[in-house]
C-alpha cells in the first residue's frame, strides 16, 4: 500500500503532466476546481511512477485499459499480468494498491458532515450494518458510517464493479460479494479520514509505504 501526498508544487506538477496520455491529458481538464484537477494529476502521476518500478518501464510508456464497468489495468502485454492495482483519492490523500494475491481495491474517504445522515444508511446499509451503525452513539455514527461505506467501496473496487451493484448488497461486515469473500481490512489513514482495502485472497504480506516524488518511503 501506498500514501500519495498531493501537496506537490504546481512547477512540478506542469512538468509530471508529461507523464499522463491523452486521455489522462483530458480527464484532468474536465475539472473546473484547480485544486481538483491537481490533485488527479498528481494521484495519477505517482500511480504511473509507483506501477512503472515494479513492472521497469518508464511512467510515459505504460498503457491501460479499463475493464467492463471502468476499472483500469495495465494493457501491455510485456508487463507482468498478475500485478493488480487500484487508486483512491479524496481531499490532499491519495492512497494506491499494489498486489500479485488476486484483485484489489481501496478506498479513502475524507470524514465530512453529511446532511440526512440516518436516511443515507437505511437507504445503503444491510440489516445487520444497519443494527450495528444504530448501536453506536451519536458521537461515534459519522465515522461508524464511513467505516462502512469505505469497506462497501473497497469490496465493490475489488471486484471490479464500481457502483453497479446496490451498496446493500455488499456486507461490509462479513467482506462477502455475490457469493464471493474477500480479505478486507480497515486502514489507518490519519484523523479525518477512513479507508479500507479488499483482496481476492488473503494477501502473503503487506508492506505500506510512503510515496514522496519517485522515493519510498518505509511508512509502518
Amino acid at each position: 500500500m501506498w500514501r500519495i501526498r498531493l501537496d506537490a508544487s504546481p512547477s512540478s506538477l506542469d512538468i509530471a503532466r508529461r507523464t499522463l496520455s491523452q486521455d489522462e491529458h483530458a480527464r484532468a481538464a474536465r475539472f473546473r476546481v484547480d485544486e481538483a484537477r491537481d490533485a488527479y494529476v498528481a494521484s495519477h502521476v505517482a500511480l504511473r511512477s509507483i506501477l512503472a518500478a515494479y513492472v521497469r518501464r518508464e511512467p510515459a510508456d505504460l498503457v491501460f485499459e479499463l475493464g467492463e464497468h471502468g476499472k483500469p489495468r495495465l494493457a501491455d502485454a510485456r508487463a507482468e499480468p498478475a500485478l493488480r492495482f487500484n487508486l483512491t483519492h479524496s481531499a490532499d490523500l491519495a492512497l494506491c494498491i499494489v498486489g500479485t494475491d488476486g484483485a484489489v481495491g481501496i478506498d479513502v474517504e475524507r470524514v465530512a458532515s453529511v446532511r440526512n445522515l440516518d436516511r443515507l444508511a437505511e437507504r445503503h446499509f444491510s440489516e445487520s450494518e444497519l443494527a450495528e451503525w444504530t448501536d453506536l452513539s451519536s458521537e461515534d455514527r459519522q465515522a461508524g458510517f464511513y467505516r462502512v461505506w469505505t469497506r462497501k467501496e473497497a469490496l465493490l473496487k475489488a471486484a471490479g464493479l464500481g457502483l453497479s451493484r446496490p451498496l446493500e448488497r455488499v456486507d461490509s461486515i462479513g467482506g462477502r460479494l455475490d457469493g464471493a469473500r474477500y480479505w478486507l481490512r480497515d486502514i489507518a489513514v490519519g484523523e479525518g479520514f477512513r479507508g479500507a482495502v479488499a483482496c481476492e485472497r488473503v494477501p502473503t504480506a503487506v508492506r505500506c509505504y510512503i510515496w514522496e516524488g519517485g522515493v519510498p518511503t518505509d511508512g509502518s
